[in-house]
């Protein structure tokens, strides 16, 4: 699934457009708190799939409406329940994964394994391309700054039966503080999951999911 850039690029993308919006620290921590599961001592994929609203459903089998129509009631059921404002950028971070897996993750599947000579194993292969790629959204993005303020701002609370609050927070901490060495630890060349590919992903994205939720 993408890396934290991308979903804060969509969430981004979604308060420039207009998107409904209160409190902008809650919305964006909401946007990365779905991977605050890896906070988790001894977490397991069946931890993941539960935080990522996928333990009953296969998003492979799904199209585009049934992914909208999954988030919007899950944002609905649970509005009394937790801060609005982080819940739909929860929301808004699983439904980007599941936009991810169809627009980019089988075409990388498709070009990975159509590749006569590949450099690496698939699963690597994906993260030394979306690593660097990240990097260089945490580069170049003229917004970074804004969005750090916000993010250094937000305070997690226990949400639903998924996170806790230290495992939210860890998870900012770790994302507030992941790009300060200045560039990825994978170095071979971009080979699958380019730059045009990353920002296509990112307008076409964020377009989806303003006209739909």
């Amino acid at each position: 699934m993408p890396l934290p850039m991308v979903h804060l690029a969509v969430a981004k993308n979604l308060c420039d457009a207009g998107f409904p919006v209160t409190n902008l620290p809650q919305f964006l921590l909401g946007s990365i708190s779905p991977d605050a599961i890896h906070m988790r001592p001894n977490t397991d994929y069946a931890d993941k799939r539960k935080t990522h609203l996928s333990s009953n459903i296969n998003w492979i089998d799904m199209n585009e409406p049934e992914y909208q129509k999954h988030i919007a009631d899950f944002v609905e059921e649970n509005s009394n329940k937790a801060d609005m404002d982080f819940l739909r950028g929860y929301g808004i971070h699983i439904l980007t994964d599941m936009y991810w897996s169809k627009q980019v993750c089988d075409r990388y599947a498709e070009d990975y394994r159509n590749d006569p000579s590949p450099i690496q194993e698939e699963r690597w292969a994906y993260y030394n391309d979306t690593d660097i790629m990240d990097f260089m959204l945490f580069q170049e993005c003229g917004w970074r700054n804004e969005v750090w303020d916000d993010l250094s701002a937000a305070k997690g609370a226990d949400f639903l039966d998924l996170l806790s609050a230290q495992e939210i927070d860890a998870w900012n901490e770790r994302t507030l503080h992941w790009y300060d060495s200045g560039g990825s630890q994978h170095k071979n060349p971009v080979r699958y999951i380019s730059k045009p590919v990353i920002l296509s992903f990112i307008d076409n994205c964020s377009t989806f999911i303003m006209n739909n939720l």
